[in-house]
């Protein structure tokens, strides 16, 4: 298990009326904290050239909005297009990775790029382009207005195509050759419903489930504890993805708040058993703050 999902020994009771848990897997994960330290370090590095002190991002760096208004104080101008990054600057990739041909700009403008796309990202876009060498059409289950899959298309070339829900699944013309990949913050019930719909539409089908296995353990873990809870608080954006994923699936089980600070929980609405979890792009010590706001809010 990685250094950042490493188990917590808090399971208290609280007062009369049932006990707080705490999550085990909380906090960044492995992808979202290589990207938030690194551009930290950048941003803490004195540099020679006044122009190079400047870093820029295209997009948000994660999906957490406090992280993000953290980082810009330290000095990262966050800006929604390539076309406003200055040359010869330093530019750090978001976690979600950025379109191929964006990053092809940026080099033309000389800038010194810092690439912090998740790891795990950086292998399905490798996956694609052999999927693509080898004359595949590639289908992506997803958001396609997601940051990640609009990078993860980049890769695929024109034989590429994005679905997001089973009608456009049903109605997909058939072809020679088809790989079906995914977001990697999708759910598992999503993505082999839409993915199987695929059967008989081509010779060579090849389906690969591409969902970030962090992500799927968050999952399993809310799920074993929402079912013994009558309320699950998830710490996070509600931007993120796989935040609202974690909600979606908590609520089958009992009853669900996103929050990102505890000012947003009123007294009296929190019921027990209670558990507290987080995506994957709210930093641990978010997560304990807001565990003691809980446990101060009821007393």
């Amino acid at each position: 298990m990685k250094k950042n999902m490493k188990p917590k020994s808090i399971n208290r009771s609280h007062s009369t009326k049932g006990e707080v848990k705490i999550a085990k897997l909380i906090g960044f994960c492995s992808g979202v904290t290589v990207a938030v330290r690194g551009t930290e370090k950048i941003l803490g590095i004195p540099e020679k050239s006044p122009a190079s002190k400047k870093v820029y991002c295209v997009g948000h760096l994660i999906h957490n909005s406090n992280v993000i208004m953290r980082l810009r104080k330290k000095g990262l101008r966050v800006v929604r297009h390539v076309k406003s990054v200055p040359e010869k600057t330093t530019v750090v990739i978001r976690a979600h990775g950025l379109p191929v041909d964006e990053i092809k700009t940026l080099k033309k403008k000389n800038c010194e790029i810092r690439d912090f796309t998740c790891p795990i990202l950086k292998k399905i876009h490798r996956t694609i382009e052999r999927l693509r060498n080898e004359e595949f059409f590639i289908v992506i289950v997803g958001n396609p207005a997601h940051a990640e899959v609009r990078a993860l298309r980049s890769h695929a070339g024109e034989n590429c195509a994005v679905v997001e829900n089973e009608k456009q699944a049903r109605n997909f013309k058939k072809k020679r050759k088809i790989a079906v990949i995914c977001q990697s913050t999708i759910t598992e019930e999503r993505f082999l419903k839409i993915a199987g719909l695929f059967v008989g539409k081509a010779r060579e089908l090849y389906i690969l489930n591409t969902i970030c296995a962090e992500v799927t353990a968050r999952r399993i873990e809310t799920i074993r504890l929402a079912k013994i809870s009558k309320m699950v608080i998830i710490v996070g954006d509600k931007k993120s993805s796989n935040t609202r994923h974690l909600a979606e699936i908590a609520k089958n089980f009992c009853r669900v708040r996103i929050v990102s600070d505890a000012k947003e929980l009123e007294k009296g609405e929190i019921v027990y058993p209670l558990t507290i979890t987080s995506g994957a792009s709210s930093p641990e010590d978010l997560v304990m703050e807001i565990y003691g706001k809980v446990v101060k809010k009821d007393d």
